[in-house]
């Protein structure tokens, strides 16, 4: 499997899944996992990206828990485990961490120096927070669960950022929908697409929660998106 090694603030090394795309150097993509880790799912997602022309990194956000951490939501039990892993993390200290992706990546030969991130389900949560903490030159939310719970940082977000919510998700029901906008409809460089009827995990490719035609969807308006804003 294709990696490359981080520097971690303050002292140590952690592994990131790396998917290079047909021309260099390119903008690049720092995908960022769900609770499952850097499992198959996040590996294709990468893969696709790549595809798209840009240069997709996925770190191993776990690794402060343990290294390594892969989970499969097609496997029983395997949830359970996902959750709990995501209970333990330090959401401060892996946002800390994502910035040192971002800076090192940014510097790589292959990177022509514009990053964004795209996270999933927890990931989306800290693409929003490397929106209001780090310097990516955008971020994208897939089903972000628990921004609502950090929309006092709300103010510092200086960079774009896209949305991407299903209609049908029970981590973002109605009420939550409603947090979210009352606060973020309030900026001209915040983008949301709510996605009717369907559930959380829509552009897990592959997988039982997939719905091709949402995430088809999606990616192209994430596509669009980055285009935008890296060139």
């Amino acid at each position: 499997m294709p990696q490359i090694s981080i520097d971690a603030p303050g002292g140590g090394t952690f592994q990131a899944y790396r998917a290079e795309p047909d021309t260099a150097p390119a903008p690049a993509i720092i995908l960022l996992q769900e609770v499952y880790g850097v499992n198959r799912f996040m590996q294709r997602i990468s893969d696709y990206w790549a595809e798209q022309g840009f240069l997709a990194i996925c770190p191993d956000i776990y690794w402060r828990i343990e290294p390594g951490i892969v989970l499969d939501p097609e496997t029983p039990g395997h949830r359970e485990q996902a959750l709990a892993a995501g209970q333990k993390l330090d959401i401060d200290q892996a946002v800390e961490d994502i910035g040192a992706v971002i800076d090192q990546v940014r510097a790589l030969p292959d990177c022509n120096g514009k990053v964004a991130t795209s996270g999933y389900c927890l990931g989306g949560k800290l693409a929003y927070l490397t929106g209001t903490r780090g310097n990516a030159d955008c971020n994208v939310s897939y089903y972000g669960v628990g921004i609502e719970n950090f929309l006092n940082e709300a103010t510092n977000l200086t960079t774009p950022l896209l949305l991407h919510i299903g209609g049908a998700d029970p981590w973002t029901p109605p009420e939550v929908r409603k947090q979210l906008d009352g606060v973020l409809s309030g900026f001209i460089h915040v983008s949301s697409y709510v996605y009717d009827d369907t559930d959380h995990a829509f552009a897990r490719e592959g997988a039982s929660s997939d719905v091709p035609e949402m995430r088809e969807l999606a990616n192209g308006r994430t596509r669009d998106f980055l285009r935008k804003h890296m060139g």
